[in-house]
């Protein structure tokens, strides 16, 4: 509490505490209460100067208090006059129309200070999250690495028949599982067709992938199969058909593909899945993506690139999404698709499986590149083959 004295009582008052506390001056009865010696001499000698009410502790005469007020009194006076000073001022400004150009600048810089600060947090956020899904796919590649033991698996080959036909053809089957068997598998369940009607069977693709059907595919069923292919156009699609008894017994019979509608009846073949070879599986999934897949990057996200190939069997989606997790990727699996997300996962995909269709090297190439012109897909080598080169 603070109080206000006349005169004459504060004279008193003081006289009083100069023999209190055994002093001779005002000097040094500030050091004594511990007070700076000029506001001690306020409360002496300014007769309007409010005092501490606890002053009066031992003064016995009788005191005529003037006036009381809160300790804090003069803080909340200064505090109300320099708010409405504040006030009016703001208010004049307000109204002044060289500030309003002041208020436009300062909005327009405080608007990018925040952009710039949030781009900062995103930047570190993104860089956090790919430390995570490096650190992640570096651990799945060392907790599977040992279940990758490079079985050879041969294929028993005496249930096939061989037609008149097969004959004449000089159709040959193989006798293991490879990578090239793989990769014309993946390719099958991708964009072929196999009926048992007369034992056909054909790949067509979209007609702008003329070139892989031609530089890879048609190289691909002289290799496996020793076929003479004929490339076929229409009006959308290109590819090529043939009737044999062999190759749709050793299709059907020897690896287990189902022949007619591939809607929820395909699935790895066994004989891929017990190689636990990292090339074998990293082929078939290259036929698959190359027959049946697309990459980009995300409207919504200008720098997310992103892979993704869809096929209407559940399992056969479980059992890749599976393959590539020992392989050490992150995919999204869904019912019919699997999708993998960010520049990490497509680049890594670039450069363990890639893709023998231009079109799609092209455009996992481009959605990489996007990220940084300056090092595209992570510094690696764009122009690269696949993992395990397969000449044409």
């Amino acid at each position: 509490m603070r109080i206000l004295l006349e005169k004459e009582e504060r004279s008193r008052l003081f006289n009083f505490l100069l023999e209190k506390y055994n002093v001779n001056n005002l000097k040094e009865l500030a050091v004594k209460i511990n007070k700076p010696y000029k506001t001690v001499n306020h409360w002496r000698y300014d007769y309007k100067k409010y005092i501490p009410n606890y002053l009066l502790e031992g003064f016995t005469e009788k005191v005529e208090i003037l006036d009381k007020k809160p300790d804090n009194w003069g803080q909340m006076k200064g505090g109300k006059t320099m708010s409405e000073k504040k006030i009016a001022y703001l208010e004049k400004l307000w109204k002044d129309s060289q500030y309003i150009e002041v208020r436009k600048r300062l909005g327009m810089n405080s608007i990018k200070n925040l952009n710039k600060n949030q781009k900062e947090l995103i930047k570190k956020s993104n860089q956090t999250k790919l430390k995570r899904r490096e650190e992640k796919s570096h651990y799945l590649e060392e907790f599977h690495h040992s279940f990758f033991n490079n079985e050879k698996v041969l294929l028993n080959n005496e249930s096939v028949k061989y037609s008149k036909y097969d004959g004449i053809k000089n159709i040959k089957l193989p006798q293991e599982m490879s990578v090239d068997l793989a990769e014309e598998i993946g390719i099958h369940l991708g964009d072929g067709c196999l009926s048992f009607n007369k034992k056909y069977f054909s790949v067509k693709t979209n007609k702008k992938e003329r070139d892989y059907m031609l530089n890879f595919i048609f190289p691909l069923y002289k290799r496996l199969y020793n076929l003479d292919l004929k490339l076929m156009e229409l009006e959308s699609v290109v590819g090529f058909e043939i009737y044999s008894q062999a190759f749709f017994d050793f299709k059907n019979k020897v690896l287990k593909i189902p022949y007619g509608n591939k809607v929820e009846k395909i699935y790895v073949p066994e004989e891929i899945l017990q190689t636990k070879n990292k090339e074998i599986y990293r082929a078939f999934i290259r036929g698959l993506f190359d027959t049946d897949g697309c990459a980009g990057v995300s409207r919504t996200k200008k720098d997310y690139p992103f892979l993704t190939f869809t096929i209407k069997s559940e399992k056969l989606i479980r059992e890749v999404g599976e393959m590539l997790n020992k392989l050490g990727f992150i995919p999204y699996v869904g019912k019919w698709m699997i999708t993998l997300n960010g520049n990490l996962m497509v680049a890594k995909w670039l450069k363990e499986i890639s893709s023998n269709n231009p079109k799609n090297l092209a455009k996992l190439q481009q959605a990489c590149s996007v990220v940084d012109s300056t090092r595209p897909c992570g510094g690696l080598n764009l122009g690269s083959t696949p993992s395990t080169p397969i000449s044409i």
